[in-house]
């Protein structure tokens, strides 16, 4: 329920009268139109509607707990029932209140003629304002009792076209009728109470009303209307453009996220073309540089093998293969027993000469066949095997050639000619 006015001028308004009070400057008018109204409407730009209660048709109802749009659907179809007129001829609109039992939860239905509706909207546009809410007046009598402290009660009050009375139970209307003004008021409050099955309930008279055992002071309906219920009278193409004006909001909507998404892909898809770009440029420049580097590899590989081959050919030059000691260590060693060495020339670049003495001819042999045998020597020869007597025991002195393996000869001077420099 709305506590903050929609706007400080309300008016009731029925076919044949209106009349509007301003809530703020407390100021009231009468006529037969809107803009018939006079100073009251000086200024104003939005006002709320109250539609008479001879004007309006008014139901309570059980209907299952549902969503608005399903509960409107529902009623299109049982409007026209609750009602003596078809549902092309209505203006309606519902509440559905908390008060909920196993029938389903209470519903209060509204309508008016759908050609009235539009006597009101011709009628705000002749005197240049518009409406923020067209509503039963009666729909604030909840309030109207409320102010007093009371949920229960019969509200009654001199509306536009007679005397009304208004049923309220638990806050919530339940049933308004309109009877003749001078009608007998307690009368026709029993009536009431009987028509709406609310048993005894309390008289609360609005303005001057006498009525017996009833409590007075109450404000009127007209005046608390910004106080009631959410509630708007509305024709069938006035749901129908709003269905179509929220299926083209959607639409819009969707275009828009699809553009949106259109918008997002392209700039991720520039993005990453541009991050692509820049990974292929850096990847092309370190593929030039790691080529370069091969190529400064390989050189220096190259260069280290030629020092490697230079190095190991010095060597080969400075270095004799086997030292000459071992080599003398392996003559030694390849003597027979009972043999003995006399001499030994070792000459680099030049073959060994080995002179010796031994006791017969097979010790020279096996002398000969075991350096011949060895990986150390090559073009082993014996040059000659000379018998002999020493101290009258009979010898066989010899003379062995042989090459040492690795024993290469020194590098011949380079010749010249002319000047020396």
């Amino acid at each position: 329920m709305s506590k903050k006015a929609d706007s400080p001028v309300h008016i009731e308004w029925s076919s044949d009268w209106v009349r509007a009070t301003n809530i703020a400057t407390g100021q009231t008018a009468e006529a037969a139109t809107i803009a018939g109204l006079g100073s009251i409407m000086s200024g104003v730009r939005d006002v709320v509607v109250g539609v008479s209660r001879k004007q309006v048709f008014l139901k309570t109802l059980r209907l299952p707990k549902a969503s608005p749009d399903d509960l409107r659907r529902i009623l299109s179809v049982q409007v026209g029932q609750l009602f003596p007129l078809p549902i092309d001829q209505l203006a309606f609109d519902f509440i559905q209140t908390a008060d909920v039992n196993p029938e389903g939860a209470l519903t209060l239905v509204a309508a008016m003629r759908a050609d009235d509706l539009r006597r009101v909207r011709a009628d705000l546009q002749e005197a240049g304002v518009s409406s923020s809410r067209v509503l039963p007046v009666a729909m604030a009598s909840p309030a109207s009792a409320g102010h007093l402290g009371v949920t229960d009660a019969v509200v009654i009050e001199n509306g536009l076209g007679g005397l009304a009375f208004d049923v309220v139970q638990g806050g919530i209307l339940r049933l308004s009728r309109v009877v003749a003004e001078g009608s007998d008021v307690d009368c026709e409050a029993q009536r009431t109470l009987a028509a709406a099955k609310a048993g005894d309930l309390k008289r609360i008279a609005v303005g001057d009303i006498d009525v017996p055992g009833g409590r007075r002071g109450a404000v009127s309906a007209l005046t608390l209307l910004h106080e009631a219920p959410a509630f708007s009278f509305a024709l069938t193409e006035d749901r129908e453009n709003q269905a179509q004006q929220a299926i083209s909001s959607r639409t819009r909507i969707a275009v828009l996220l699809l553009l949106s998404s259109v918008l997002i892909f392209v700039l991720v898809w520039s993005n990453r073309m541009t991050a692509q770009s820049a990974v292929d440029k850096a990847q092309a420049s370190w593929s030039r540089q790691m080529v370069k580097y091969n190529d400064r590899n390989k050189e220096a590989t190259l260069r280290a093998q030629s020092a490697t081959a230079v190095t190991g050919s010095l060597d080969t030059a400075f270095g004799a293969a086997q030292p000459v000691s071992d080599v003398l260590a392996y003559i030694g060693d390849s003597l027979p027993s009972g043999a003995w060495l006399n001499q030994v020339t070792v000459e680099r670049g030049k073959p060994l000469d080995i002179r010796g003495t031994a006791k017969s001819s097979d010790q020279v042999g096996q002398f000969v066949h075991k350096l011949g045998a060895s990986s150390r020597f090559r073009d082993v020869r014996l040059v000659f095997a000379n018998s002999a007597i020493v101290g009258k025991v009979p010898v066989v002195q010899f003379n062995v050639t042989a090459t040492s393996v690795g024993n290469l000869p020194m590098p011949s001077p380079l010749k010249t000619s002319g000047k020396a420099r």
